[in-house]
Order: C-alpha cells, then sequence, then structure tokens
C-alpha cells in the first residue's frame, strides 16, 4: 500500500504546484521576456538539483541518454516555451482553464504510443474530469493564440508523460532525483538558442519590479525544482493515463488560488471544479498497485537535503534490479 500512495502523492503535490504556477509566470512576464523567465527559472532550479544528483553515480550516465535529450526537449523546453509565450496572448485564469485539454491528450497519447489499457473507473473518473473542466471553462473560457499555444505546449507534455511511463520499469532506470535534473539539464540547454535570438533580435527582457524577479525566484525553488523531481517519481510508477487524470485537478485548484488572491465566486466555476476533483478522486485512488519501487529509486533522503553525505555502495546503485 505504501508503494501505491508514494506515487499518488508525489503527483497530487506536483499538481498542487503547478496550478500556482501561472499568476507567478504572469507577473514576471509583465516586465520580463519568455526565453529570460524559461531558463531562468530552470538555471536557478538546477542550481539546488545538480549537486544533489551529481552525487549518484547514475546522473553522467543519464546525461548522455538520447532518451533525456526527447524527455528535456518535450517536457521542458516545448512544454515552457509554448507555455510562457503563450501567456503573451491570453489571461492566466484562462491558461490555468486550458489545462483541462492536458488529462484528455495524455490518455490519448497513452492509448497510441504504449497501448495502454484504461480501466472502467479511470474511463468513468476521465468522463467526470472532463466534464467539470467544461463547467469551469463554460465561465470564462475564450480560444486565442495564447490558447492555441498552450495546447501545444500541453500535447507535448502528455508525450513526456507517456514515455516517463514507458521507460520506467527499465532494470538500469536512474532515481526520480537523477532523471529530472538530467532532463532538466537538457530542456534549458535547448531553450539556450531561443535566449539567443530574444537577445539579437532586442526583446530580451529581464523583469525590471521586485514581483517579477521574486516571481522566478519562486517558480524555480517553490515549483520547478520540486515538480520535476515529484513528477518524474510518480509517472513512472503510474499508468500514464491516471497521472494525466491527475492534472484535471489543475484547473480547479487554480480557481481556488484565484479565490484566495479575492476573485468573486462563480457557481459555475465552482460546480465544475468541484466534480473535476471526484472525478481525479475516482481515477487516482482507484488505481490499480502500481509498480514497486527499485532501492534507491526513491526522492532524496532527508541526510541529503540537509547537506550531509550519506554512504552510497555505487556499484549497487548501477546495478540495482
Amino acid at each position: 500500500m505504501t508503494h501505491r500512495w508514494l506515487p499518488l502523492g508525489a503527483i497530487g503535490l506536483s499538481v498542487v504546484l503547478w496550478s500556482a504556477a501561472y499568476v507567478g509566470s504572469s507577473w514576471a512576464l509583465e516586465t520580463g521576456s519568455p526565453a529570460v523567465l524559461s531558463v531562468s527559472r530552470f538555471a536557478i532550479a538546477l542550481i539546488v538539483l545538480i549537486p544533489l544528483a551529481a552525487r549518484r553515480p547514475a546522473f553522467l550516465r543519464t546525461l548522455r541518454e538520447p532518451r533525456t535529450i526527447l524527455l528535456g526537449l518535450t517536457g521542458v523546453t516545448l512544454y515552457y516555451s509554448l507555455a510562457n509565450i503563450g501567456l503573451l496572448f491570453t489571461t492566466p485564469g484562462t491558461a490555468a482553464l486550458t489545462a483541462a485539454f492536458l488529462p484528455v491528450l495524455t490518455a490519448a497519447a497513452a492509448v497510441v504510443m504504449i497501448r495502454e489499457r484504461l480501466s472502467r473507473r479511470t474511463w468513468i473518473g476521465l468522463a467526470l474530469a472532463t466534464a467539470g473542466v467544461a463547467l469551469v471553462a463554460a465561465s470564462g473560457f475564450r480560444i486565442d493564440v495564447g490558447v492555441l499555444l498552450n495546447i501545444a505546449a500541453l500535447a507535448s507534455y502528455a508525450i513526456y508523460t507517456v514515455l516517463l511511463r514507458r521507460d520506467g520499469g527499465r532494470p538500469d532506470s536512474p532515481d526520480a532525483l537523477v532523471l529530472a535534473t538530467a532532463t532538466g539539464v537538457w530542456g534549458t540547454a535547448l531553450m539556450l538558442p531561443w535566449l539567443g535570438w530574444e537577445a539579437v533580435t532586442g526583446t530580451l527582457a529581464v523583469p525590471s519590479d521586485a514581483r517579477g524577479l521574486i516571481s522566478i525566484l519562486a517558480l524555480a525553488l517553490v515549483v520547478t525544482a520540486p515538480t520535476l523531481v515529484l513528477f518524474n517519481y510518480g509517472a513512472e510508477r503510474l499508468p500514464a493515463a491516471v497521472s494525466g487524470v491527475a492534472t484535471a485537478a489543475i484547473p480547479a485548484l487554480g480557481y481556488g488560488f484565484a479565490l484566495l488572491l479575492g476573485e468573486p465566486l462563480d457557481p459555475i466555476k465552482a460546480v465544475g471544479g468541484a466534480i473535476a476533483l471526484v472525478g481525479v478522486l475516482i481515477a487516482t485512488l482507484a488505481s490499480p498497485d502500481v509498480e514497486p519501487s527499485p532501492p534507491g529509486s526513491g526522492l532524496p533522503e532527508p541526510a541529503e537535503i540537509a547537506g550531509t553525505h550519506a554512504v552510497h555502495d555505487p556499484h549497487a546503485e548501477e546495478t540495482r534490479p
């Protein structure tokens, strides 16, 4: 049972953090440019993650794998680039509502790419989640260039989620911290030409106000770094469709954050959000038992986070079952 709740909890926490990121990104983009936001939030996050991951023998091997480059391209470069550019053309609330498409895109990608069979309860949860976010969207959703860019970003992230699940059971699969960090390194590196293009065209801009700078720091340290590790850990161990359905909570939670910040209550949005959350619970809490986590494949040990050096057996870590 513990093996089941750990990945579910990891996905759940990453979704909560993710849903709070839209407002912070919008604040940073008020005076900053999309490439600066995208690259800087990951560069700062990697300052924290690389020292932890580099102490593990599998890190350099993981960096050299083509699979890691593909994960970095789909889960970091394309997703965050398209999503942040999209925020220039739409509102944070509309962008958050667009996340309603992610569960359907992920389920479709799982069926097509890895022939994943969806359980009856997953179908029911997906249907309820879709109906709920449709109600939320009906109260304030509109199609514009920003929405289309965000949908393209979500399609890329759906592929990323399925790739994580497809290769998560490999005997030589690295742990969540190593894979997340290596993915972030490649994703950030692949965004550097975009940053260079902004510099050449004169559109590069670092946030000039305190709120924008603080937003980037918060996005890097509170959202990006934890979410990279938590989502990788959960997505490798849960059916891809279940991970996707869990993301249906993003619009509902995003609306909840908006209420806390003073947005007036909209009954339709509230009911839709509640229905979506019920669908998420049905699909995730009723999911089958997940694969046991191999030794050493969990999240960083408390001693590592505290900065102490735990004793590792390099041979055992590289050849763990």
